[in-house]
C-alpha cells in the first residue's frame, strides 16, 4: 500500500494508472517546466499547494510528473536542475506562518523527481502574497468564509505520536520491549501499580494503544525492529566519536525502541568516559566523570520526546574531546528560544510520547528537565550548556571538561550548609569564567531581567561569596576572599575591562530609558570624571551607537537613529 513515506510506490503505479487517478486528499502530482522563464509562477503554485496541504491534513507533492498520461515514460519528465534546498527556502520564506517542508530527490530512470512532504500545520496558513487555500479531496480551494471560520475555531497542535497507524497491529509490538518498559516503571517507582498490569492493559493505561489500534508512540517505545522500519523510519540516533570537526573514529547508527536505544547509548558513552579526581580535605575523594550519564540521558530524552517526527532526519550525538553536541530535528516551538530555554514554560511537540515517558518516570512533569541539566553541569565543575536553533534543528553543546577547583568549591559550600541554588551557581560560574559580572551580564546568563539579576548578585555579596566594585548600576562583582582562586580571569586588567564594559552597558540602557543625558547626568550615574565621560562617549559615537546634540556644557547624548548591526 502506498504511503506518504513511500512516494516511489506511487510512481511505480503510473504504469497502470494515471497520475490524476492517484491524486487524493494527501497526494498531488505537478508537472515542471524546466525553463527559467516560468520558474517564479511555478514556485508560487508550489507554495499555494503547500499552504493547502498544511491547512488540512498534510500531504505529499510530487514535482516532475504530468497529470493525465497513462504510462511512466510519458508521465515522468523530471524537474531538470531544480535546486531542492532553494525550493525548501522558497516555501519557507513564502508562507505565513512559515512552513518547513521536506524535499526528497528521487532518481527515476525517466528523470529526476522531487517529492515535497508537507506537515499538517497550525492553521490558518497563507502565502506571503496573502493567498489562503485548503485541500478538499483532490482540489485546492480558496480558504474563505465558513471554511476559514471553521478552521480557526478548530485549530490546535497536531501530535504525530498520538496518531494511529492504519496498517499497524498489536503483534508489531515487541513483548521483550514491553517487559523493558515494565522494568523501568519498577525502577523509577513513579506509578508502580502499572507494572502489575498485563501487556495489553499496560499499553492502554499509557494511552499507547486502544483495542486493536496502535499509535506511533507505541511503536517508538516498544515496536519491533520491522515495525520501526515501516512506521518510524525517522527514529534514529547517530553517535559519532569525533577527533575534530571533520573526522571521526567511531560511528553507531542506532535504530531501536526508545528504552533499548537509551541503554545502548549509555554503554557506548560509559566506554568513553574519563574520571577527574577531586580530594576535599578530610573527606573521601570525589570522582567526577567527564560524561555524566544522568545529564546526557536527560538531554537525549529531551531530543527524543520533542523532536519533529515529520522531518526525515536523524538525531545526531557527537562526542568531542571537550564537549558533546546533540542536534535534534525541528526548531523550538511555542515561543521557546535559546535565550529563554531555562525560564520558558515547557511546550510539548509530542504530548502523548512525553506523557508516556512521564508516567514511566523517565522525565519529570515539566517534560524538559533543562534546569536539571544546568545544575548537574555546574555541580560537576563544568561550564553551562549552550543552545542554538533555526527552523529545522535545535543544537545543544554540553562541555565535559571538569574544573576541579569549582567542583570542590560547590561540594564544600553545600556541605557547610550554604543554600546555593541553581541561579547562584550560574552567577558564580559566570564570575569564574569572566573574572567579574555586572547586572547586565548576570541577566544574560540567568535569562532574567536586570532587576532580578541584580538581586541575585546582592544576595551572593551578602553571603560572602562576591565583592562589589564601583557604585550604582555600574557596579561589578568579583570573588571575595577566600574564593579568588576560582576566577579564570582574576587580573586587574581583566577587572578594569569588565568595569568599562559594565559602564558602556549601563549608559546605553539609560539612554534607552530616557530621551537624552548630559555629561553631568552621566558623571552622577557612573562616578567617572568629566574627561572620562567625554572619552567614553566619543568611543560610543565613533562606533555609531550614540549621537551628540549641541555643544560644550549644553551637549546632550542620544541613541543613534540607526546603530550598526
Amino acid at each position: 500500500m502506498a504511503t506518504l513515506d513511500d512516494p516511489q510506490e506511487l510512481l511505480r503505479r503510473l504504469d497502470g494508472e494515471s497520475a490524476d487517478a492517484l491524486e487524493s486528499q494527501t497526494v498531488e502530482f505537478k508537472s515542471w517546466n524546466q525553463g527559467s522563464a516560468t520558474l517564479r509562477s511555478q514556485l508560487r503554485e508550489v507554495r499555494e499547494t503547500v499552504v493547502a496541504f498544511a491547512n488540512s491534513s498534510g500531504g505529499v507533492l510530487i514535482l516532475g510528473v504530468g497529470d493525465h498520461e497513462q504510462t511512466r515514460a510519458a508521465a515522468i519528465h523530471g524537474v531538470g536542475d531544480l535546486d531542492r534546498d532553494e525550493l525548501v527556502r522558497s516555501v519557507y520564506t513564502g508562507t505565513d506562518p512559515p512552513i518547513l517542508v521536506d524535499a526528497a530527490e528521487l532518481k527515476e530512470p525517466e528523470g529526476r523527481v522531487v517529492a515535497v512532504r508537507v506537515p499538517r500545520g497550525v492553521p490558518p496558513h497563507t502565502t506571503t502574497d496573502g493567498v489562503g487555500k485548503i485541500r478538499v479531496g483532490k482540489e485546492n480551494r480558496p480558504l474563505t468564509g465558513p471554511r476559514l471560520t471553521q478552521l480557526v475555531s478548530a485549530q490546535g497542535l497536531r501530535d504525530p505520536t498520538a496518531e494511529t497507524l492504519p496498517d499497524a497491529r498489536l503483534n508489531d509490538l515487541d513483548p521483550r520491549e514491553i517487559d523493558r518498559l515494565r522494568e523501568a516503571i519498577r525502577a523509577n517507582r513513579h506509578r508502580p501499580e502499572l507494572a502489575a498490569l498485563d501487556d495489553r492493559s499496560l499499553l492502554e493505561a499509557l494511552g499507547l494503544t486502544a483495542e486493536e489500534e496502535v499509535t506511533l508512540a507505541a511503536v517508538l517505545l516498544v515496536g519491533t525492529r520491522s515495525a520501526l522500519a515501516r512506521f518510524a523510519a525517522r527514529h534514529e540516533v547517530i553517535l559519532l566519536r569525533r577527533r575534530d570537526s571533520i573526522s571521526y573514529d567511531l560511528r553507531e547508527d542506532m535504530r531501536r525502541p526508545l528504552l533499548a536505544l537509551l541503554e545502548q547509548t549509555q554503554q557506548l558513552l560509559n566506554a568513553n568516559a574519563r574520571l577527574t579526581t577531586v580530594q576535599p580535605p578530610g573527606f573521601q575523594q570525589l570522582e567526577i566523570p567527564d560524561i555524566n550519564w544522568s545529564v546526557v540521558r536527560e538531554a537525549l530524552l529531551n531530543a527524543l520526546a520533542h523532536r519533529d517526527y515529520f522531518l526525515n532526519q536523524s538525531i545526531h550525538l557527537d562526542l568531542y574531546p571537550d564537549r558533546i553536541e546533540l542536534a535534534s530535528p525541528g526548531g523550538f516551538i511555542g515561543g521557546v528560544t535559546p535565550q529563554n530555554v531555562l525560564r520558558h514554560q515547557p511546550v510539548r511537540r509530542n504530548p502523548l510520547l512525553a506523557e508516556a515517558l512521564q508516567q514511566v518516570g523517565l522525565i519529570n512533569r515539566a517534560g524538559i528537565g533543562v534546569d536539571q541539566i544546568f545544575e548537574q553541569q555546574l555541580v560537576d565543575g563544568k561550564d553551562m550548556p549552550s543552545y542554538d536553533a533555526d527552523e529545522s534543528h535545535v543544537r545543544m553543546q554540553l562541555p565535559i571538561t571538569v574544573d576541579p577547583d569549582f567542583a570542590q568549591f560547590v561540594f564544600d559550600a553545600r556541605r557547610a550548609g550554604a543554600p546555593l541554588e541553581l541561579d547562584d551557581l550560574i552567577v558564580l560560574r559566570g564570575v569564574a569564567m569572566r573574572g567579574a559580572l555586572d547586572r547586565w551580564s548576570a541577566a544574560e546568563l540567568l535569562q532574567l531581567n536586570e532587576q532580578r539579576a541584580a538581586q541575585r548578585l546582592v544576595l551572593l555579596r551578602e553571603g560572602g561569596f562576591l565583592l562589589p566594585e564601583g557604585r550604582g548600576r555600574a557596579t561589578v562583582y568579583r570573588f571575595a576572599d577566600p574564593y579568588t582562586h576560582l576566577a579564570r580571569m582574576g587580573g586587574a586588567d581583566d577587572l578594569a575591562s569588565a568595569t568599562d564594559e559594565s559602564v558602556r552597558r549601563m549608559i546605553l540602557t539609560m539612554l534607552r530609558e530616557h530621551r537624552y543625558l548630559a555629561n553631568a547626568d552621566l558623571r552622577q550615574l557612573t562616578g567617572l570624571s568629566r574627561g572620562q565621560v567625554y572619552q567614553l562617549m566619543r568611543q560610543l559615537r565613533e562606533e555609531g551607537l550614540i549621537e551628540t546634540h549641541g555643544w560644550g556644557r549644553g551637549a546632550r547624548y542620544v541613541l543613534a537613529d540607526h546603530p550598526p548591526r
